[in-house]
């Protein structure tokens, strides 16, 4: 298990928060997900061998957020 932080831009509500959260546990793979809208990141733990950062960043991304980094 590998666990990664990614910056967030575009969350302004709960709203926000809980989608970015579903688009992210909804990939194989990811077995936890903290958004915190405060801070503006999400802290994903996955397994590397079933998910990648990348296919995390596109699920934020197709959600209709921008990762920062």
């Amino acid at each position: 298990m590998v666990t990664e932080t990614i910056k967030i831009e575009g969350m302004m509500c709960g709203h926000c928060q809980a989608n970015v959260e579903k688009s992210i546990a909804a990939i194989t793979g990811v077995s936890e997900v903290k958004v915190d809208l405060a801070a503006k990141q999400a802290t994903v733990t996955f397994d590397d061998s079933v998910a990648n950062l990348d296919a995390i960043k596109a699920a934020v991304a197709d959600a209709g957020y921008t990762v920062v980094a």
